[in-house]
């Protein structure tokens, strides 16, 4: 990617709409929509706070009307990524160091995301039983086919599934026991891809400024080593909870996934640098770490949290010759 491609002084109000339709169509995306963000992000960045603003509005209103034919969830995806957006692009403006804006803008994402969805369901006389039972009722025809579908595979973690769906209380146990650990992960690693993409991008679109900090702020990120232990006190409760209470292996199990996620950060860095280390670069290089990231995320972390007493980036650098 060139650095000329996009220049501050080339910017046009074409790119801007651009940026807020991509979003718009990330966010109604499934999978893609964890990348809504970065449009938005950069038009705050490249262009400022007053037309980023504009453009966030512009782009919420589109989809609350189109919300009104397909569904309200794609107005709530982009609303948080409208969010995301604007965090990153404010720690980026600030000069906030990455991470410690990552971490600071993501709980503040995670107070009021949980403050939301408990005054929704206050508002609403809602409890986790209740919803998903209304939800089971109003999809019968779809859940037929899902559970025919089930049965004739024969798989045994298809057969626990199904066994939940029969039973709603089980179904609810269970969304309610891994919420708050998959809002976790969620939010965090919708911040660290769009936090890396944004300051890659600013690095490449504006190379003729000098900026304190680059994406190899976060690919050198490393969790304070004391976290070991809060990782080992939540294996002790995974394995060993059930014996003392099955919300001690909530609880445990909770932790792990929680820290998990920025292991994962550290080991991408350590991935990435392996990457530059073999040469690895271009098509190859994003179809390797879709690939892993995708099928050995746990490996990934389990390297993050080993890289603390082994530093693997010593062992990628290349030998002088004489």
């Amino acid at each position: 990617m060139s650095s000329d491609v996009l220049q501050p002084t080339q910017l046009s109000n074409q790119r801007l709409m651009v940026l807020g339709l991509s979003s718009v169509v990330l966010s109604v995306s499934m999978y893609m929509s964890v990348f809504a963000p970065f449009p938005l992000a950069l038009a705050f960045i490249l262009y400022g706070r007053t037309k980023g603003t504009m453009l966030g509005l512009a782009g919420l209103v589109i989809t609350l009307v189109a919300s009104f034919y397909w569904s309200f969830t794609a107005v709530t995806i982009y609303f948080f990524a409208l969010m995301v957006a604007v965090g990153i692009s404010e720690i980026l403006k600030r000069e906030i160091p990455p991470v410690k804006g990552m971490v600071i803008w993501g709980s503040v994402l995670l107070v009021l995301l949980l403050g939301s969805l408990s005054i929704a369901f206050k508002a609403q006389n809602l409890t986790v039983e209740k919803l998903i039972t209304n939800q089971l009722s109003a999809n019968k025809e779809w859940l037929k086919e899902v559970k025919t579908k089930i049965g004739e595979s024969g798989d045994q973690g298809s057969l626990e599934v199904l066994q939940m769906l029969d039973k709603p209380e089980l179904l609810a146990r269970d969304v309610r026991q891994n919420f708050p650990s998959i809002l976790f992960t969620t939010v965090f690693a919708v911040l660290w891809v769009n936090m890396f993409l944004c300051l890659k991008s600013r690095r490449l679109l504006m190379s003729g400024e000098k900026y304190a900090f680059s994406e190899m702020s976060i690919l050198n990120f490393k969790v304070p080593f004391g976290f070991v232990i809060v990782l080992v006190a939540g294996l002790v409760m995974a394995i060993w909870g059930s014996e003392m209470g099955s919300m001690y292996e909530v609880i445990g199990f909770t932790i792990i996934r929680c820290l998990g996620v920025f292991y994962f950060f550290q080991g991408f860095g350590v991935l990435s640098e392996l990457l530059n280390f073999i040469g690895a670069f271009g098509f190859f290089r994003s179809i390797l770490v879709v690939a892993l990231v995708f099928f050995a995320k746990e490996i990934i972390a389990a390297v993050g949290l080993f890289d603390n007493w082994f530093d693997f980036r010593k062992f990628f650098t290349k030998r002088k010759v004489d």
